[in-house]
C-alpha cells in the first residue's frame, strides 16, 4: 500500500531586533507559527433558522477553509 502524509507548518519572521548585552549588540529574533485549524464551533442567536445557520457555515467556511462537514453550529440559549 502506498501512502502519502504531508506535514504543513507556516512560519514568518517579523523583523531582528538588536540588544545590547554588555556592550555586545545580540540580534533578537520574532517569529510567529500558525497553528492548523482543525474545526470550529460556533453558538449564535437564531441559529435554530436554517437560512441563518447556513449563512454562518458557508461565512465559516470563506474565512477558516474548512470544509462544511467540520463546522457544527448551535442555537445559543437566550
Amino acid at each position: 500500500m502506498d501512502g502519502n502524509r504531508k506535514i504543513t507548518q507556516s512560519s514568518s519572521k517579523k523583523e531582528v531586533i538588536y540588544q545590547e548585552i554588555e556592550g555586545e549588540k545580540v540580534p533578537v529574533t520574532q517569529s510567529i507559527v500558525k497553528p492548523k485549524i482543525e474545526g470550529a464551533i460556533i453558538t449564535a442567536v437564531g441559529a435554530k433558522d436554517s437560512t441563518i445557520k447556513t449563512n454562518i457555515v458557508q461565512a465559516i467556511e470563506a474565512v477558516t477553509g474548512l470544509a462544511t462537514h467540520k463546522i457544527q453550529v448551535f442555537e445559543m440559549a437566550n
